[in-house]
């Protein structure tokens, strides 16, 4: 593990975010560190509109074609 030197603003402000008996690494690794949850939530949005899709009734071109009045 490295140590930093920060401001006594920063530190307060690192302090400030601390939920509990967390260690001021956990803080800094949650405020932090990239979202992997909302990238998550994406993925799994989209995977979720695929299946859906897969399991929607199909349709042919002629139907289509019908249902459009062409």
């Amino acid at each position: 593990m490295q140590t930093i030197e920060i401001s006594d603003k920063l530190y307060k402000e690192i302090l400030a975010h601390k939920q509990g008996q967390e260690s001021i690494s956990k803080v800094i690794e949650r405020n932090f560190k990239p979202e992997k949850s909302q990238l998550e939530n994406d993925i799994n949005k989209l995977d979720a509109e695929i299946r859906a899709s897969r399991k929607s009734k199909k349709y042919t071109s002629a139907q289509v074609k019908k249902e459009l009045g062409l």
